[in-house]
C-alpha cells in the first residue's frame, strides 16, 4: 500500500513539474506561480508532519529510558 501511494506521489509531482513547464512556455505565468506556491505548502506541510513525529518518537524514547533506569536499580 505505501509503495502504491509512494508512487501515485512521484507521479503527481512529476506531472505538477510538467505544468509548471508549460505553463510558462504558454506564458500562463499566474498559474504557474500558483503551482509553485502549491507544491511549497504542501512540503511545508510535509516537513512539519515529519518533525512531528520525530518529537514524537524522542519524547517516547526519554520516557521508555527512565521507565528502564526506576526498574534497573
Amino acid at each position: 500500500m505505501k509503495k502504491m501511494l509512494s508512487r501515485i506521489a512521484l507521479g503527481l509531482l512529476l506531472l505538477t513539474f510538467a505544468a509548471i513547464v508549460i505553463c510558462f512556455y504558454i506564458d500562463q505565468f499566474t498559474y504557474a506561480y500558483a503551482l509553485i506556491v502549491l507544491l511549497l505548502i504542501i512540503f511545508g506541510a510535509m516537513g512539519q508532519l515529519y518533525r512531528l513525529k520525530n518529537d514524537e518518537y524522542m519524547y517516547a524514547k526519554l520516557n521508555r529510558r527512565e521507565e528502564y533506569e526506576d526498574y534497573t536499580r
